[in-house]
């Protein structure tokens, strides 16, 4: 029997990832099946839970990916005075890439943790890591001068988060993304007006 490499292992772990993204995007956080990835990926249900022990842990390692995904994209807030609109319109546009066909799922996550503790335990960890991450780009912006000295990164942090997932909503509602686009870069240009 041939070992299995850990570059292997992790191969399968994104495989699974990527196809627990598109089931739960197409057919529903709840009414998807550990066996309906699987067959997705022509592999067991038993291999499934080699790598996670449940849906909430599957769901708990797509939260994990997308921010390890930023962090190798870094999408963070590379915002230079002289380029306001274009650089924060080349951030919206980093995100929706990295976020395609994420934000339905993230939004069915939302719905179902309403009936389901352990998700919304999952779902509130999740969003504590990526205040996290934004807040780090805002400090980097206090501390590059940027941003006054003063202004408050883990309020700035939950803004930005709430004003994409806003979006997000608009999305699934039927806003153009030309819209929302436009409504992402006024709402950094007054954010960056009021707090430089």
């Amino acid at each position: 029997m041939p070992k299995v490499t850990s570059m292997y292992k992790a191969e399968i772990k994104e495989k699974i990832i990527q196809a627990a993204i598109e089931s739960f995007a197409q057919t529903g956080y709840d009414r998807t099946k550990m066996e309906d990835i699987a067959r997705r990926l022509d592999l067991s249900k038993g291999t499934i839970y080699l790598y996670f022990k449940s849906k909430e842990d599957l769901f708990l390692a797509i939260c994990e990916y997308n921010i390890q995904q930023g962090d190798k994209e870094d999408a963070g807030l590379f915002i230079k005075k002289e380029n306001v609109v274009t650089d924060a319109e080349q951030i919206y546009d980093n995100i929706r890439r990295r976020e395609q066909g994420n934000d339905k799922v993230m939004l069915e996550m939302v719905a179902e943790s309403t009936r389901n503790p352990k998700l919304r335990k999952a779902m509130y960890e999740f969003h504590v890591k990526v205040h996290e991450h934004v807040m780090e780009g805002v400090r980097s912006k206090i501390e590059d001068g940027f941003l006054k000295k003063d202004a408050d990164a883990a309020s700035l942090a939950i803004a930005l988060v709430a004003l994409y997932d806003g979006l997000a909503v608009n999305r699934m509602l039927g806003v153009s993304d030309a819209a929302n686009k436009k409504a992402w870069v006024a709402m950094l240009k007054a954010m960056i007006a009021g707090a430089s």
